[in-house]
């Protein structure tokens, strides 16, 4: 910085009013300033102004993988954080409490200006050590009791309900459903929302037709080779991602049985891909952009939303048709 300042002609104080912006500076001596930073090549560190200004213009994220819709979840908040002049750092716990604990005490001890975070369950023990951290904290997809945390969230358990009802809708009445990890909340929430609804219509989900995935395509194409060999098939399954249901619909494919003719899916999250494998697959789909838009002004606003209590914003899922879901009323009709 001194040598910026002695091209410019200026003092250290003025390069640094220059740099953070906070300060301003007239049109003419910024220019100079500008021009001696780009022949000098010079890029400030961004940790030690941070550590100064309690500001590195960094907000953390920590989500429980990198699968989708998480990827496309970062690739939002990651265009939405630049558009206000931060960067994202960050962090795949990959469902484990210790790498999610290691990683949230990494970010605390980088003085990030805040945290949107994915935990792994409600009641996780790093929350306490986050919370004496005063870093402003957004959960994603999850929501909290305590009223120092604001939350973004998509209604799971709607979404539950929803592909309950567009099967019984259709005829479907023997179901299963392929859930994700059993030690992450947000499976038990969709899980809930389709058994109720289920129930609420006389329909009974067997507990051996509750099979446990991971979110993964790998575990779809398994589950759904587990399926084949049912000795009574299910004619509707429910996969919780859509990955996984991109997954049952190879694995079903591979054990010979027909989608949807056979067995019909419906998949959750509403990811691109769904329109690019065959048949096009029917997703309860929710608004990510919008979600990923709302975490970044709650971040970065985080007071603001405190002081007009307006801890916790719900968005509504929906339920996308398309060619995955065969009507058995039909099949009687023509029959």
């Amino acid at each position: 910085m001194k040598d910026v300042a002695k091209i410019a002609g200026v003092s250290v104080s003025t390069v640094s009013r220059v740099i953070s912006g906070r300060i301003p500076v007239d049109e003419v001596t910024a220019e100079r300033v500008r021009q001696a930073i780009s022949t000098l090549d010079f890029r400030p560190n961004l940790l030690a102004s941070g550590l100064r200004s309690k500001s590195g213009k960094l907000i953390g994220l920590v989500v429980p993988g990198i699968y989708e819709p998480f990827a496309s979840i970062v690739g939002h908040l990651e265009h939405f954080a630049a558009n206000h002049g931060y960067s994202l750092l960050v962090g795949n716990s990959r469902s484990l409490p210790d790498v999610e604990e290691r990683f949230v005490d990494n970010l605390i001890r980088r003085h990030v200006d805040g945290i949107i975070f994915t935990p792994i369950a409600y009641e996780t023990p790093v929350m306490s050590h986050l919370l004496d951290s005063d870093i402003p904290i957004v959960w994603f997809d999850r929501v909290s009791e305590d009223r120092r945390v604001l939350s973004v969230r998509l209604n799971n358990e709607h979404a539950g309900r929803i592909a309950a009802e567009h099967f019984i809708e259709n005829g479907h009445r023997q179901i299963a459903v392929v859930t994700g990890p059993r030690n992450v909340d947000l499976t038990h929430v969709r899980l809930r929302g389709f058994l109720t609804t289920a129930a609420q219509h006389g329909v009974s989900v067997p507990t051996e037709w509750i099979f446990e995935g991971d979110f993964s395509f790998a575990s779809g194409v398994r589950i759904a080779g587990e399926i084949a060999r049912e000795a009574i098939l299910p004619t509707a399954v429910w996969a919780q991602n859509d990955l996984t249901a991109i997954g049952l619909l190879k694995g079903f494919a591979a054990a010979g049985l027909s989608v949807p003719e056979e067995i019909s899916i419906i998949g959750m999250d509403g990811i691109p891909f769904t329109e690019m494998v065959h048949p096009e697959l029917t997703t309860v789909a929710q608004p990510i952009e919008a979600m990923c838009r709302t975490a970044i002004s709650k971040v970065l606003e985080y007071q603001q939303y405190l002081q007009q209590n307006q801890l916790h914003t719900v968005f509504q899922p929906e339920l996308i048709q398309r060619e995955s879901v065969h009507t058995l009323q039909e099949v009687q009709l023509n029959v």
